[in-house]
C-alpha cells in the first residue's frame, strides 16, 4: 500500500512525470504530513462537516464522531467504527464525509467506502476498491450515486442505498488518482497522476473526452465560468477550457513545489497554495499572476474566503488573514496552532472551524484572527 509523500524540499527543474510518479509510489520513506519520518500508519486529514446543528468529525485516524449542538456546546452521539470493533478498520479519513438525511458516506485508506446510519453510526455497506483512497468522495442527489477515486486508478460509480456498483463502471485511468472527482451536470471530471483530465459520462461511465496535461494531477479540481483549475506535480496550476476541450494554460512559469491545496476560485481570480508556502492568486482568463504571498511553512490546506479576508493554513498550524484583493497581510494567529494542520478550514456561522493532526478543533475569528480552542466531550 502506498505511502503519501508530503516534499519539503524543492523540486529539481528536470523533474518529470515520470520521475514523480516513481517517487510517488515507491517512497515509503516520505511519511504522510511529517517530512521525512517513516509513516507506521497513515494519520489523514479529513475537514469536519457542520450539516443540521450537527458535527461529523475525524480527530483519530480511521474514527468518524458524530456530535450534536447543546446550547454553546456539543453532545456525543456516536462513534465510527466504534471502539472495540476490529473487522472495520479504515485506518484514515483524507476527504470529508459525504452527508445526507440519513447516511454519511466516507472513503477509508484501507480502500474501502463506508455507508454509515447517521443516526445511529451503524454500518449500512462497505464497499472495497483495489487501493487506498486518498481523494473526497462526490455525490449525486439526483441519481442517488457515489462517486469513489481510488489509488487503484479506477473511478467506481455505487448506488448509494445498497453500494453496488453501477453499470459500465469503474472508470480506469493510467496511474491512480488522488483528486476527488468532479460532477457538473451530467458530465463527471476525473483527474488522474498519469497527466489527463478525463470527462465522463456520469451515467454510463463512458469517456466523452480527455486533455493531456502530461504532469501528474493531484489537486482536487474546480470548474467556474467554463474553466476547471487543477493543480500538478510539476510545480504548475493548468487550466482546462471545458468548451474547447484544450488546455487554456498553465501558471506560473514554475514554482517551487507541488499545486496539492485545492484551488479556491472566487470571480475571476484562482487562489492557489503551493506546497513551498507561496499562495498564488492568478487571472482566471490568461493564468497571469496577481499577487503573492508566502506563509512560513508549505500549504496543503484550501483557502477559505470570509468576507474580504483569504483565510491560509499552513503546516505548522499558523494561521493567516490575507486581503484577498492585495494579498496583504491582515493578521496571523500567532502561536501557532501547536500542531499540523493539513485539513481545509471549513465556514461555521460567521466564524471559521479549523482542525488538526493530533484532534484539535478550534474556531477562528476571521476578523481579527483570535482562535478558541473547542473541547468535544469524550465518547
Amino acid at each position: 500500500m502506498a505511502t503519501i509523500p508530503f516534499p519539503d524540499t524543492r523540486v529539481s527543474r528536470a523533474w518529470s512525470r515520470r520521475r514523480w510518479l516513481a517517487l510517488a509510489f515507491l517512497a515509503a520513506s516520505l511519511a504522510l504530513a511529517a517530512a521525512c519520518a517513516a509513516a507506521a500508519s497513515p494519520r489523514g486529514w479529513a475537514p469536519p462537516v457542520v450539516s443540521q446543528d450537527q458535527l461529523f468529525v475525524s480527530l483519530e485516524a480511521g474514527r468518524l464522531s458524530a456530535y450534536a449542538r447543546e446550547g454553546d456546546g456539543w453532545r456525543f452521539l456516536w462513534r465510527f467504527p466504534p471502539q472495540g470493533n476490529n473487522n472495520v478498520r479504515p485506518q484514515a479519513f483524507y476527504g470529508a464525509p459525504i452527508v445526507t438525511d440519513n447516511a454519511i458516506y466516507a472513503g477509508g485508506y484501507d480502500g474501502t467506502v463506508y455507508a454509515v446510519d447517521r443516526a445511529q453510526g451503524t454500518l449500512l455497506w462497505r464497499f472495497d476498491t483495489g487501493g487506498p483512497i486518498i481523494a473526497p468522495l462526490a455525490f449525486d442527489p439526483a441519481s442517488g450515486t457515489v462517486y469513489a477515486a481510488s489509488d487503484d486508478g479506477r473511478v467506481y460509480a455505487l448506488d448509494a442505498g445498497n453500494g453496488s456498483l453501477r453499470p459500465g463502471w469503474p472508470f480506469r485511468t493510467g496511474e491512480g488518482i488522488w483528486a476527488r472527482p468532479l460532477l457538473d451536470g451530467r458530465t463527471l471530471y476525473v483527474a488522474s497522476l498519469d497527466g489527463r483530465l478525463y470527462a465522463l459520462d456520469a451515467t454510463s461511465g463512458s469517456r466523452l473526452w480527455d486533455v493531456e496535461v502530461g504532469a501528474g494531477l493531484i489537486s482536487d479540481p474546480v470548474l467556474a465560468g467554463g474553466t476547471i483549475v487543477v493543480g500538478a506535480a510539476d510545480r504548475r496550476l493548468y487550466a482546462v477550457d471545458v468548451a474547447q476541450r484544450a488546455l487554456k494554460w498553465p501558471a506560473p512559469p514554475r514554482a517551487e513545489n507541488w499545486f496539492w491545496a485545492e484551488p479556491l476560485v472566487v470571480g475571476d481570480t484562482a487562489y492557489a497554495p503551493n506546497l513551498d508556502g507561496t499562495v498564488y492568486a492568478v487571472a482566471l482568463n490568461d493564468g497571469s499572476v496577481r499577487w503573492t504571498f508566502v506563509a512560513e511553512n508549505p500549504v496543503r490546506a484550501r483557502p477559505l474566503l470570509a468576507g474580504d479576508v483569504l483565510v491560509v493554513v499552513d503546516r505548522e498550524g499558523v494561521v493567516y488573514g490575507l486581503d484577498a484583493a492585495t494579498g496583504n497581510e491582515v493578521w496571523d494567529s500567532r502561536p501557532a496552532l501547536l500542531d499540523r494542520a493539513l485539513a481545509d478550514p471549513i465556514p461555521f456561522g460567521d466564524r471559521v472551524l479549523l482542525t488538526t493532526q493530533n484532534g484539535g478543533l478550534f474556531l477562528l475569528d476571521p476578523g481579527s484572527g483570535q482562535v478558541q480552542r473547542i473541547t468535544l466531550p469524550r465518547p
